[in-house]
């Protein structure tokens, strides 16, 4: 007798899981429920699964950690995950199909629809980009259509936010920072060394579409993000102190670090560097020193080798330490 496939299911309602998990079985698979993503990964383990649910509000850590956890190995990045969507979210579905998910069911969620997302093939083989080029043009040409004022605000290369709508945001976020007390921090990723330096037109886009969609995924909706020079990335992070900016960051360059971008007939590996400048009050007397100080600490990083992240201390510019 062949051995049940297994499938899991990550949702932390026992109501709503349990007819999908009877519906499965009586199609012969194996099934195991997690209630957090902690069990989802655990059970990844040790099971070896043919396709994995997860519902967008797992907990501990969360579905979106879960799929790029999942994602970013290599024993199980061929694994398929459909992530169920119960309101309509486009930011994050759209973030989630950055992140690697594999199919997308919305609501209402009907156990049907969901076992058939779970029995379907994945269309991409392992080690694939999910395509962040075509899934950036196409939020871009929706976001557009929506709104015909994002073209004048958005980076034709990379469909981020630009760099002249950018310093209208930093003034606005300042404004709120200073008025309120609020964290605000500023971070400047650039792309380090000369291996990407001679690339053409079309694989220079790629790199920089590969980029944007790695931030897109470490980022929240309420972060800014812009293409601020030619391989510059500014990240305006609201409500976000020292130590979360330096998280993100280190999450951001690892995830760049560890990527072979497919451009041409070649895998190229690239790092990154960051400069990180938060708001300190009285140390601060406009907004531009936000970016004059992140792009100091960039800088810096790039001064002690690159890919590394630094902090600006309002000490002295000269003392900024690497984190």
């Amino acid at each position: 007798m062949a051995t049940p496939r297994t499938l899991i299911l990550g949702d932390f309602d026992a109501n709503r899981i349990t007819p999908l998990a009877q519906l499965l079985e009586s199609r012969g698979y194996r099934v195991v429920v997690a209630a957090s993503g902690t069990e989802v990964l655990e059970a990844v383990d040790v099971s070896s699964p043919r396709a994995i649910y997860l519902h967008h509000l797992l907990p501990r850590p969360s579905a979106i950690e879960v799929l790029k956890t999942l994602k970013g190995e290599g024993s199980t990045g061929r694994i398929r995950v459909v992530v169920g969507v119960e309101e309509e979210d486009s930011s994050q579905a759209d973030r989630l199909r950055l992140c690697g998910a594999d199919a997308l069911v919305g609501a209402p969620l009907s156990p049907t629809d969901i076992t058939t997302a779970l029995e379907q093939r994945s269309e991409l083989p392992a080690g694939a980009d999910h395509k962040i080029a075509d899934i950036l043009d196409d939020l871009e040409d929706r976001a557009r259509q929506e709104n015909p004022l994002l073209a004048h605000i958005s980076d034709s290369l990379t469909g981020l936010y630009n760099r002249a709508y950018t310093d209208l945001k930093i003034a606005d976020e300042f404004k709120k920072a200073r008025r309120f007390n609020l964290p605000l921090t500023c971070v400047l990723i650039g792309i380090d060394g000369e291996e990407a330096a001679h690339l053409d037109g079309a694989d220079e886009r790629r790199l920089l579409n590969e980029v944007a969609g790695l931030l897109l995924c470490e980022s929240r909706d309420i972060d800014h993000l812009a293409r601020y020079r030619d391989r510059e990335f500014m990240l305006l992070l609201p409500h976000t102190d020292v130590a979360g900016a330096t998280t993100m960051s280190r999450r951001i360059l690892s995830s760049i670090e560890g990527r072979a971008f497919e451009l041409g007939e070649q895998d190229l590996r690239v790092t990154a560097s960051a400069g990180i400048a938060a708001f300190a009050g009285d140390h601060f007397e406009s907004p531009e020193d936000f970016e004059k100080r992140a792009r100091a600490a960039l800088q810096q990083s790039r001064r002690w080798g690159g890919n590394r992240c630094t902090i600006w201390v309002p000490e002295r510019e000269k003392e900024a330490r690497p984190s």
